[in-house]
């Protein structure tokens, strides 16, 4: 199932009451990548009140990863509604970082869950999304005479072949986009190759 994801990172900065919200926003591919950002948020900021986090991983109607930080804030005041939007958003594979500098003013937990669900919200709003298409490994195995017609339609179809197994037959790992799938399946069906076919 597709999702959108961002192009690439952006950084926006909005204020409440006087302080300062900088959310950074952009692709991550795992937490490991995500926490490498975060130090380097850290770092870009060494004084700043707050690093609060959102990541999803994934598709987000299902997403494998999921998490927030409210990084010293009220619980649920910030990491949670950032972690919402995004959610709300539909945006896959994606990390936000809202950085705060304190004003002097106390926002209570209302005013703090909309300032970090607005810092975000402006990044949304600059940052360019593309859709994301799962892709999907298959193991194909037939006979010798078919491989070449296998491998056109796996090209057809938006696949490639990443790996060939010769022996009595040959087994072929096909990589394709998840919603190309059933179409394939149906194809080499519909022209009565006789093929087995095992999902990785």
């Amino acid at each position: 199932m597709s999702y959108r994801i961002p192009c690439s990172t952006v950084v926006a900065e909005t204020e409440e009451k006087k302080s300062r919200f900088i959310c950074w926003l952009g692709p991550v591919e795992d937490k490991a990548d995500f926490q490498q950002q975060l130090n380097v948020v850290r770092t870009h900021y060494p004084d700043a009140t707050h690093h609060c986090t959102a990541l999803v991983i994934g598709n987000p109607a299902n997403p494998e990863v999921m998490l927030s930080d409210d990084d010293g804030e009220p619980g649920g005041s910030a990491g949670r509604p950032m972690l919402e939007l995004l959610l709300k958003q539909e945006i896959g594979n994606v990390g936000a970082i809202v950085t705060r500098y304190f004003g002097g003013t106390k926002l209570g937990v209302g005013g703090l869950m909309r300032a970090y669900r607005g810092a975000v919200g402006a990044a949304l709003q600059s940052v360019e999304l593309t859709t994301f298409i799962p892709l999907r490994q298959v193991s194909v195995t037939c006979d010798f005479a078919q491989e070449s017609r296998l491998r056109f339609l796996a090209d057809q179809y938006g696949g490639k072949c990443i790996d060939a197994v010769y022996s009595e037959k040959v087994t072929v790992q096909i990589e394709l986009p998840e919603d190309r799938l059933a179409a394939f399946r149906k194809q080499l069906v519909a022209e009565g190759l006789h093929i087995s076919m095992a999902e990785e």
